[in-house]
């Protein structure tokens, strides 16, 4: 069972996987989450305060009280990837080669690379921004640098 949710900070909207936790363990399980420190889906680092900044209340309300949790089916790191190949994106393997057999380049055979924050990288050719699966497996958009700026 997932509840969508959106982050007051950067509006981000993602869903929370809420399994098969009752009101109470899902509360419980939000309200330690509140206290660690951890990365935005929107792409910023909090060191707490999840339950407000992510409408936590408000989620556990629309998925228990009003029934608004949703079947959410997940897509898989194949077809995460294909979707992003299909929209013309040059797609670079995070390391973990989940997906095999359509031969990816690994973001770790890649000369020269810089870390420029939140898991992007760069060379003196491309940048490379991240492009995670649903599942939480990196992937990276490749990006020749004298097109970046159209970004």
């Amino acid at each position: 069972m997932y509840i969508k949710t959106t982050c007051n900070k950067c509006g981000a909207e993602f869903h929370l996987d809420l399994g098969e936790m009752s009101r109470g363990m899902a509360e419980k399980a939000f309200r330690k989450l509140d206290s660690t420190s951890r990365q935005c889906p929107g792409h910023h680092v909090e060191l707490g305060g999840w339950y407000s900044l992510w409408n936590l209340e408000d989620a556990l309300h629309r998925a228990y009280d009003l029934g608004e949790a949703e079947e959410f089916q997940v897509p898989t790191d194949e077809e995460h990837v294909r979707e992003l190949i299909a929209k013309g994106m040059d797609i670079v393997d995070g390391g973990s080669n989940t997906v095999p057999n359509l031969n990816m380049s690994s973001i770790h055979d890649e000369p020269n690379l810089k870390h420029i924050g939140f898991g992007n990288f760069t060379n003196e050719s491309h940048l490379f921004t991240r492009c995670d699966s649903p599942t939480g497996t990196r992937f990276y958009q490749r990006v020749a640098k004298e097109s970046a700026h159209a970004m």
